[in-house]
């Protein structure tokens, strides 16, 4: 018989291979860590904690409570009671017959250590799904850094991202090394020294920001009210909001 996770061959009678039962139950035990985080993370006013309980600021309660986490609790909630009744060979319409009354972590951790956590016929089905909620999870507890696009490569013209705190980044095609900030200054460059680069007031605000120099998008739309910066058919240029953002500047110093 075949995994029906991997496809290696399995023992008869069982439906995941070893390799993939440890890995089934270290997921499940793992879920079980996770389940304070992931309750102290109802709260909408906490920063992100994830597995660094010292990263969480403690709000004064009543708080609003973040629904797409109290969500992925009842469904984390949900798939560990069945699977332990699927375990048990307790009949789905027959679940109130079981009167354990075991919190979610000890679900979880009841889970991993059954003896038929191999041999249920539907183990495979049961391991991705729970897998899914444990990605889910993770993205909960431990947001993904925000990126956003910097600039090209210089050697191959490849679009560079790098988040907020990031010095240098690595080409994911030609392999080179560069300094974020070098990337955003040249980019920067080539917008604002070309008068046909154009863009709408928000687009240059943005652009602006992630070099670095800060203009609103309501700063552009009233430059151009007063009559000091034209607006194209196509947008307003990136040289004349820069040559407006650094104008004041460039008095100061020659003052």
């Amino acid at each position: 018989m075949n995994c029906q996770n991997c496809k290696m061959m399995t023992e008869d009678g069982c439906s995941l291979c070893v390799t993939c039962e440890l890995r089934f139950a270290g997921t499940l035990l793992r879920l079980a860590r996770d389940v304070m985080p992931l309750h102290d993370s109802l709260d909408a006013t906490l920063h992100p904690g994830g597995h660094s309980p010292v990263r969480i600021q403690t709000a004064t309660p009543p708080t609003p409570i973040r629904l797409d986490v109290l969500d992925l609790i009842d469904m984390l909630d949900a798939t560990a009671r069945e699977l332990w009744h699927r375990l048990d060979g307790i009949d789905a319409l027959d679940w109130r017959k079981d009167k354990r009354n075991e919190d979610l972590m000890a679900t979880l951790i009841a889970c991993a250590g059954h003896p038929k956590l191999a041999t249920v016929a539907d183990a495979g089905l049961y391991m991705h799904v729970i897998n899914d909620l444990a990605r889910k999870v993770d993205t909960v507890l431990d947001p993904p850094e925000q990126r956003r696009e910097i600039g090209t490569c210089e050697l191959c013209e490849t679009m560079l991202t790098a988040g907020a705190a990031d010095q240098w980044v690595t080409c994911p095609v030609c392999g080179r090394e560069q300094r974020a900030q070098t990337v955003k200054l040249r980019r920067l460059k080539t917008l604002c020294w070309d008068d046909s680069e154009r863009g709408s007031a928000a687009d240059i605000s943005k652009a602006f920001a992630v070099s670095g120099l800060k203009v609103s998008r309501k700063t552009i739309t009233t430059w151009e009210q007063r009559g000091k910066l034209p607006r194209h058919a196509d947008g307003y240029a990136y040289c004349d909001v820069y040559r407006l953002l650094i104008g004041p500047d460039l008095t100061k110093s020659v003052r």
